[in-house]
């Protein structure tokens, strides 16, 4: 039950690229290396949960994402993992 929506997905594009323009999540040698004006390839999944997920979840009561932006939980009928 730890599912989001499309819904949530859209808001999760739009928190990346606000954190990014506010320096929560910055480029990275090597693999997560970005550019942060540019507004197609943003961070890999890696440096947005580092750098955003964990800390916004963690303020938030150490809960999940989904849980989240869903407290009831959601019937799931595709699953995609980040990693």
């Amino acid at each position: 039950r730890w599912c989001v929506t499309h819904r949530d997905l859209k808001f999760l594009k739009y928190e990346v690229w606000r954190a990014i323009q506010d320096g929560m999540i910055q480029s990275q040698d090597g693999m997560n290396a970005f550019d942060p004006s540019d507004q197609v390839y943003g961070p890999s999944i890696y440096s947005v949960n580092e750098q955003y997920i964990k800390p916004v979840t963690r303020d938030a009561g150490l809960m999940s994402w989904a849980l989240m932006r869903n407290p009831e939980g959601l019937d799931c009928d595709l699953f995609i993992s980040h990693a």
